[in-house]
């Protein structure tokens, strides 16, 4: 089965004239709306989630790439449950596919079944289990089965309950509904993210300045009599519409009329721990890692040592994306940076062996903005005695008035002598900043910069080298595989 196109319905196999009509409709194969089967209840019970084992994903890569080996095995219960194949019927539904193969047991049903959960175990044979899994297995095989489901069931209760004194918190929270006159709102805020998907998750401030020339109608309600026209509501570059914005997205999200994933906060790190469930997942991330990972320093050769300067983390998505192909380092600040930024950029310049260093700044255009960028060259020159050469490349001048850039909606935070030097240098006290820039325009600008403190013809023949190293240690993988026997 091609796992990249929707399968066609297939009839059961014909039965011969040899009278083993019966015994092949047993095997017989059809497909059928994956909506139409149903998983056991009580396979999770024995086994623990399936939709999100650690599998999965090897899985869902197989059946992409081979296609369904085997059908899933279903019941004969009107509401067809599946006996075996239910980690198939969750990759095939991330794979989004709208039929499945299916044999059906026409002799098994789960419906007034006290054997259920035995026959679910003896169609799950070769499953990989957890000692858990084997537990409950043997369990249920070798004792009565209604007893022991209620004995697991009790087990399961009894380990989520804690001697803890948790809040008791009153009231509920809701999520505020889209109304039909926002349903323009709603399309233009899909329109701009759905653009964005090559980014994502971005963040909202980058949403606001897509929709500035979009100009939808962001407010539930506009009054019938007004001194103003139709236009003084619609969505505009202020802290109004973009307020407006923030609850819409929130409601979407919620509601599903946007991804989860699309929309980010980096300002707001989050940090988790994780590890291997058996000894086989450890033994199986490291073979499929084994002599892969391979690349080159493509800034070894180079002459000057290259670094990134972003402002803000709010950059991270851009800047990464254009730094990765570079291997370029970069760094990312909250405004001004703490002595271990420049520390660290020092090292790296020192390891390098370089005779200079660039350094390309990417910050608003805005007293604080223009500040940092001098501060970090600044800093590392004359604190870190780095000889350093400056290229701030966003937002620029020639940027704004070229593309038209919507302004800041805030006004300058900045007072005294740092606002008069950034006047004095501009000419006002209008400010812009770098998410109005196009996500796209903005890689473009951060590449054009490194590429001009590159020599080109000693990268190109770096990433060849690069292709043939990884070719041969493909090649010493495939040898070894053949020398192993099991």
């Amino acid at each position: 089965m091609d796992c990249n196109t929707t399968p066609r319905r297939r009839q059961a196999t014909k039965p011969g004239r040899n009278g083993n009509s019966k015994a092949l409709a047993r095997y017989a194969v059809e497909f059928v709306p994956i909506d139409s089967i149903t998983p056991s209840p009580e396979n999770e019970t024995i086994y623990g989630p399936t939709e999100h084992d650690t599998a999965m994903e090897n899985l869902i890569d197989s059946i992409r790439r081979k296609g369904l080996a085997e059908p899933i095995l279903v019941t004969g219960d009107r509401k067809r449950f599946i006996l075996s194949g239910h980690r198939r019927y969750y990759a095939l539904r991330r794979l989004d596919h709208k039929e499945v193969p299916v044999r059906v047991a026409r002799d098994i049903r789960r419906k007034g079944n006290d054997e259920y959960h035995r026959e679910l175990i003896e169609y799950n044979p070769q499953r990989v289990k957890t000692v858990g899994s084997v537990l409950r297995e043997t369990l249920l095989r070798d004792n009565d089965t209604a007893d022991t489901y209620d004995a697991i069931q009790e087990r399961r209760e009894a380990a989520m309950t804690v001697d803890a004194d948790f809040m008791t918190v009153a009231g509920e929270k809701e999520i505020e509904p889209i109304s039909n006159k926002q349903q323009e709102f709603l399309a233009a805020v899909q329109q701009v993210i759905n653009q964005l998907r090559y980014f994502w998750p971005v963040t909202i401030r980058k949403v606001h300045y897509g929709l500035v020339s979009l100009n939808p109608r962001p407010f539930k309600l506009t009054p019938k009599r007004s001194k103003f026209n139709a236009a003084h509501y619609r969505y505009k570059n202020d802290k109004p519409s973009y307020n407006a914005l923030v609850r819409l997205l929130k409601s979407a999200r919620y509601l599903g009329h946007i991804s989860m994933t699309c929309i980010d906060d980096p300002t707001r790190p989050q940090k988790t721990f994780g590890g291997f469930d058996s000894v086989l997942e450890f033994v199986q991330q490291e073979i499929n890692g084994f002599l892969k990972g391979f690349h080159r320093d493509r800034q070894q050769d180079q002459p000057r040592h290259i670094e990134v300067f972003g402002e803000k983390n709010t950059l991270y998505n851009e800047i990464s994306r254009a730094c990765s192909e570079y291997y370029v380092p970069f760094s990312l600040g909250r405004g001004y940076c703490s002595i271990p930024v420049w520390r660290d950029i020092e090292r790296r310049f020192r390891e390098s062996g370089k005779e200079r260093m660039t350094l390309i700044v990417v910050s608003d255009y805005d007293p604080s903005g223009f500040a940092l960028a001098e501060d970090a060259i600044r800093s590392l020159r004359d604190l870190h005695s780095v000889p350093v050469d400056g290229h701030r490349v966003a937002v620029t001048r020639e940027q704004i008035e070229e593309l038209n850039l919507s302004e800041d909606f805030n006004p300058v935070k900045e007072e005294g002598k740092r606002l008069n030097k950034f006047i004095k240098q501009t000419g006002d006290d209008k400010t812009w900043e770098v998410e109005a820039l196009g996500s796209q325009y903005l890689v473009d600008q951060i590449k054009a910069a490194i590429e001009a403190n590159m020599d080109m013809e000693v990268y190109e023949q770096v990433c060849a080298e690069e292709e043939d190293g990884c070719e041969e240690l493909c090649r010493i993988r495939e040898e070894i595989a053949s020398q192993l026997e099991f």
